[in-house]
């Protein structure tokens, strides 16, 4: 919901005269301001570090947005943004992921090291989404670290593809609310113009 402070005595007299076309100019200012935050939000925190790496057709299809517009006055307008998600709420808030029946979590590892499990986009082939998909894989243990290595006969050696962990950790890195946090002065602006419009069509 938008909570925003816009000047008072303009938006008296749009609410006293216009009120009809002021729920117009506001509703207009409202979808303005939920585009323009998620282009915002999509150029700076799904690009990668700071924020997180975004694949198409990815975590940004689950985000929504929607009008509220109630048979009341136009104070009582507002919108919404909002996601389905769940690994968009881990990304946001942060997780600790285990896996549920107790066993270790086969992390594959990142395309720095096997570009050969990737896409040239960045996703995880389907291949090699489960270390069971994979044949001839055998446990091995480098440095201190257990790891599930691929045996390639041939050339006699072993290609490490995922390394087991007890858990693994997400920060938070989303960005979601300080995006939006930082635009404050945009929406103020945005919807100060609304009343205006308002005002001069009256």
């Amino acid at each position: 919901m938008i909570e925003l402070e816009i000047n008072t005595k303009n938006l008296d007299v749009a609410i006293r005269y216009a009120p009809k076309i002021l729920k117009e100019e506001l509703g207009d200012g409202m979808d303005h301001i939920s585009r323009k935050f998620l282009k915002t939000f999509r150029e700076t925190r799904l690009q990668g570090p700071p924020g997180i790496k975004a694949r198409s057709h990815g975590i940004f299809t689950y985000f929504k947005r929607a009008s509220l517009v109630p048979t009341g006055g136009a104070l009582d307008m507002g919108m919404t943004i909002f996601s389905t998600s769940k690994i968009s709420r881990m990304h946001e808030e942060g997780a600790i992921l285990r896996n549920p029946s107790g066993g270790k979590l086969a992390v594959p590892l990142s395309q720095k090291f096997r570009p050969e499990m990737y896409t040239v986009t960045g996703k995880l082939k389907a291949m090699y989404k489960s270390p069971r998909q994979v044949k001839n894989i055998v446990p091995i243990k480098l440095n201190g670290k257990i790891f599930l290595a691929k045996v390639k006969k041939k050339i006699q050696a072993l290609l490490p593809l995922y390394v087991l962990k007890n858990q693994v950790k997400i920060r938070p890195r989303l960005g979601f609310y300080q995006t939006w946090d930082s635009m404050q002065g945009e929406r103020f602006k945005i919807l100060n113009d609304s009343v205006k419009k308002a005002l001069a069509r009256i």
